[in-house]
């Protein structure tokens, strides 16, 4: 009888062989990503001794659940017909095609322990130590930008205020504003913040305050709090992909993401801390701790306005994805009330014109949201052509997706989960919004996070297709060996696959830090060995300010330079320079530093001969290129000369 030959047609090669045979051996990776259906054979479970978990060959399809361990103490509290069950091997057609039935199976049921093995806390070490260096670095780095006159009034003069005020019985006040290029400015005498943002988490925080009352606190607690997103970030992978070190890469990444970074550097900001959040609530609602759900939920909504869409959003996601129809349901409810609580009162009531002051950043689709949405939904090709594929737009979304190497692309259902952020950033007329920094990106990282691990997944599941239709798919790969005398040549190979699947993922994501560190390296400035890397430096120029600072009474109103007012900002009317230049009792400028909002030379010099020209304010002080004005003291006679040789490029 004839012996048939199953191999490949191409194969004639020993060295296209092995090239097929190390493919083969990447779909095999999902082995090491949880226990699920093989699409022609029963579910099967290999129990292994807790030794070898590490070693243990499963399958897995992108959408099924990947079994995981909660942290050690904690259990599935979550009621019994909240739980859906396995359906894929229910009903199956013979020749359905693949990815109907990795479609059908779409979705997160509950998972199963895994064990905390000795290699999981060498990875949670790994972590920590990580964990620890960021913090250390990051709160250095803010600390020495704060003394070398590198924060900014917004946001940090701001928030600073805002919380300095809720201490003095004026809650969350604040006078700072851009008056030249913004919509956020409306009267001298100030308004809630609740008008610009609804961010009640600064409530909590200003209990800070009264032990540290310092812009440096604000500081130290966003670094603290973004850096433990890495915890949840390794928790999640560690679950979905079964490997304790593509996990680490994983946590790394979240780290070392140049969004992230760029809203940890940028001052303070309440939606930085949603990058840490957000993870730890995707976190709990994969493990099915629904309280914990809640609890991270409220937390991040608590930090801005928005953040309940994207609450809302993820709420759906469970409803689909996992089938919890009802905390998945109360989460989505949750988040639509509490936007709709925000904007219909709370807005309203906090803003002296009646909606949010930032809404003219929209004007263009419309006024107010109502009227935004039909445009956007009435001109989809407008909307499409005029801020997705626009050359700006475009730019925003691959910076956002570069770091991870692309590979969210890959997760779309995971991805939707950031659509109202991404939609306000491209819709809006700011162009700092849709720049790739700053902190407007804060609360996309932790989507962008989970749709690499499921992107990785995808990943896998693809080439385990691709290697069932080359009909090599289950051969094991590991070491290759010259076939027996008398056998035929082709694929001959080792059963040790284990420490190759390993390998192979991890090399994976090796790769995607890589490139992440890449992109710090060719476009950011916030790590060490970025080119345009510098440590901030306080020199003589800087601690000169604060002598000059000290000359202005604690009770006066003060217009100053965008880079000295977080160190003015503990007072009832301080304003962004030029705003309040008409009627503060002093003005402080540097006019060697940031001119910020003015886009000129030129404008700066008017606005300061306008002051000079007034005859309400006096020369207190010009010191090193400090000038302070005082109301009151008799004007200059003439213009003086430092005026016409103010630098064309800022000292920092």
């Amino acid at each position: 009888m004839e012996q048939v030959n199953h191999k490949p047609m191409g194969l004639r090669s020993e060295k296209v062989a092995r090239v097929l045979a190390w493919l083969s051996s990447t779909g095999v990776i999902i082995s090491q990503m949880g226990k699920a259906v093989d699409d022609d054979t029963p579910r099967k479970q290999v129990e292994l001794p807790s030794s070898q978990h590490d070693s243990e060959t499963l399958t897995i399809s992108p959408g099924e659940a990947t079994p995981g361990a909660l942290p050690p103490g904690e259990e599935d509290t979550l009621p019994d017909e909240d739980k859906s069950p396995v359906e894929s091997d229910k009903k199956r057609k013979p020749g359905m095609p693949e990815l109907t039935r990795w479609l059908r199976r779409c979705w997160y049921p509950a998972h199963e322990p895994l064990a905390h093995t000795r290699m999981f806390w060498i990875a949670m070490g790994i972590v920590t130590i990580a964990v620890i260096s960021f913090c250390a670095f990051f709160i250095a780095y803010l600390l020495a930008r704060h003394d070398a006159l590198q924060t900014t009034a917004e946001d940090l003069g701001i928030m600073d205020q805002a919380i300095w005020s809720t201490l003095h019985g004026n809650i969350l006040h604040q006078t700072i504003c851009n008056s030249i290029s913004d919509t956020n400015c409306y009267s001298p005498d100030g308004i809630m913040r609740f008008a610009i943002h609804v961010e009640p988490i600064l409530f909590p925080i200003s209990l800070l305050y009264a032990l540290w009352p310092t812009p440096k606190t604000l500081l130290v607690v966003q670094t603290l709090i973004v850096a433990s997103g890495a915890f949840p970030a390794f928790w999640l992978a560690r679950l979905r992909l079964r490997n304790e070190l593509a996990a680490v890469a994983v946590a790394l990444l979240y780290l070392l993401y140049p969004a992230q970074q760029q809203a940890t550097v940028f001052d303070f900001h309440a939606v930085t801390l949603t990058a840490a959040f957000l993870l730890f609530m995707l976190y709990f609602l994969y493990t099915r701790r629904t309280g914990l759900v809640f609890l991270f939920a409220i937390l991040a909504m608590a930090c801005k306005e928005e953040i309940p869409l994207v609450v809302a959003c993820i709420g759906i996601w469970s409803m689909l994805f996992q089938h919890r129809w009802r905390s998945g349901g109360a989460l989505a409810l949750l988040g639509l009330v509490w936007v709709a609580v925000l904007y219909l009162y709370v807005i309203p009531s906090a803003s002296p014109t009646g909606h949010a002051l930032l809404e003219g950043r929209y004007q263009q689709l419309g006024d107010g949201p109502v009227q935004v949405l039909i445009t956007v939904l009435t001109h989809p090709i407008y909307i499409l052509r005029t801020f997705v594929l626009e050359h700006a737009h475009s730019f925003y979304i691959r910076l956002l997706l570069s770091p991870a190497a692309y590979i969210p692309i890959l997760a779309p259902w995971i991805l939707v989960m950031a659509a109202p952020t991404l939609a306000l950033n491209l819709f809006s007329s700011f162009p700092n919004m849709y720049s790739g920094q700053y902190q407007y990106n804060a609360e996309i990282v932790p989507v962008l996070i989970f749709a690499t691990i499921e992107g990785v997944l995808f990943l896998c599941w693809l080439i385990r297709i691709a290697m069932k239709w080359l009909h090599i798919v289950n051969i094991d790969i590991s070491v290759y060996r010259r076939p027996p005398a008398g056998q035929s040549r082709g694929l001959q190979l080792s059963s040790q696959s284990g420490t190759l699947q390993k390998v192979l993922i991890v090399l994976l994501f090796s790769f995607m830090l890589l490139y992440a560190a890449r992109n710090q390296y060719k476009g950011y400035d916030t790590m060490p060995f970025a080119p345009e890397f510098s440590w901030p430096q306080a020199t003589s120029h800087t601690m000169m300010a604060s002598q000059i600072m000290a000359k202005i009474p604690a009770d006066a109103s003060v217009s100053a330079q965008t880079t000295l007012v977080p160190h003015l900002s503990e007072r009832h009317k301080i304003y962004q320079f030029p705003y309040g230049d008409d009627h503060a009792d002093y003005i402080m400028l540097d006019i060697t530093a940031n001119r910020y909002p003015f886009i000129s030379l030129e404008s700066y010099t008017a606005e300061i001969q306008k002051i000079l020209d007034s005859g309400t304010y006096g020369l207190a002080v010009f010191q090193d290129g400090y000038v302070l004005f005082q109301q009151g003291l008799p004007p200059p006679k003439q213009t003086p000369d430092w005026l016409w040789t103010i630098p064309e490029k800022v000292s920092h």
